[in-house]
């Protein structure tokens, strides 16, 4: 088992090496499907299938894996221009990784306060941790199925004609706000009925929590789409100083909160910490912007 999990741990963190950012990049997302979506169902599918009439768990992990050098294979067949990296390529990384420092560790922050809710609330309130666990896994899937929007609308902006730019970053704005409070309403409605399911009846989220989790989904997904509105304006830096202090607001008021008033003061902290980032973005859209040059998302020179 320690073998599975060790090939599974190394599996997911190779899936960054997909070409399914340079896809979205040049606007072709369909071949995201093809090289990887696909694939991984495909490989799920069998690989339950074999466990459940006795094959190895250690299976999944190596298929899983094997799912990495396929999407390189694939996009080699999708792109005509496709090429592996040459050694200019590799000795451009470190320059190219230092220009994207401050976006770069910002996103490390984001990925560590993800995990970090869960934990907090095991150690100060264990007993609170079985219906918080619950509603935070219910909630990331919804974040996780809803980022495949953000993403096509990245590539949207970014293919805009000259002047028509601008209209689609408001357009994609809007699209988030409405993706935002479905999300919510939606969480509010089905999240007790889904859990009672995706748990076999042992945990259910009351309709007394649900609403808070539908807040907090809300709070996410508009906060994701103000965050594509700065990429597209050349401003992804500020997403780094909306990040930390929501980062800072969610420990030190998720444990109190949990302590104090069980999973619903918990997911109380979350939503301060998601508001005050929310906060930050907005403000940060609103300043006024220096006249400099700066590389659009299909890389040309402009002045903004």
């Amino acid at each position: 088992m320690k073998i599975a999990s060790a090939i599974f741990t190394f599996a997911l963190t190779a899936q960054g090496m997909t070409p399914s950012w340079y896809f979205i990049g040049i606007n072709r997302p369909l071949n995201v499907l093809w090289s990887e979506s696909l694939p991984r169902i495909m490989v799920t599918t069998f690989s339950a299938i074999l466990v459940a009439a006795g094959g190895p768990v250690v299976v999944y992990s190596i298929l899983m894996l094997a799912t990495v050098p396929f999407a390189q294979l694939a996009a080699a067949r999708l792109i005509d221009d496709y090429s592996a990296p040459t050694r200019a390529d590799w000795r451009a990384a470190p320059r190219i990784a230092k220009a994207q420092a401050v976006i770069g560790s910002g996103r490390a922050v984001s990925v560590v306060y993800t995990t970090l809710p869960v934990f907090i609330v095991g150690l100060v309130a264990p007993p609170a941790l079985g219906l918080f666990a619950a509603s935070e896994r219910l909630m990331r899937t919804g974040v996780t199925v809803l980022s495949a929007i953000p993403l096509r609308l990245q590539s949207w902006i970014g293919s805009a004609p000259p002047g028509a730019k601008e209209h689609r970053i408001r357009k994609a704005q809007q699209i988030g706000a409405l993706t935002a409070v479905v999300a919510g309403l939606g969480f509010t409605v089905f999240a007790p009925p889904v859990s009672h399911y995706l748990f076999s009846g042992k945990i259910d989220i009351p309709y007394t929590l649900s609403p808070m989790g539908g807040i907090l989904l809300f709070t996410i997904v508009l906060s994701t789409s103000q965050g594509l509105a700065l990429i597209a304006r050349d401003r992804a830096n500020d997403i780094t100083w909306a990040i930390v202090p929501s980062a800072i607001v969610g420990v030190a008021t998720i444990a109190p909160g949990a302590v104090a008033f069980g999973p619903k003061g918990a997911i109380a902290g979350e939503i301060l910490a998601e508001t005050c980032g929310l906060l930050i973005q907005f403000r940060s859209l609103r300043r006024p912007r220096a006249r400099h040059y700066s590389r659009s998302f299909d890389g040309s020179r402009h002045t903004i």
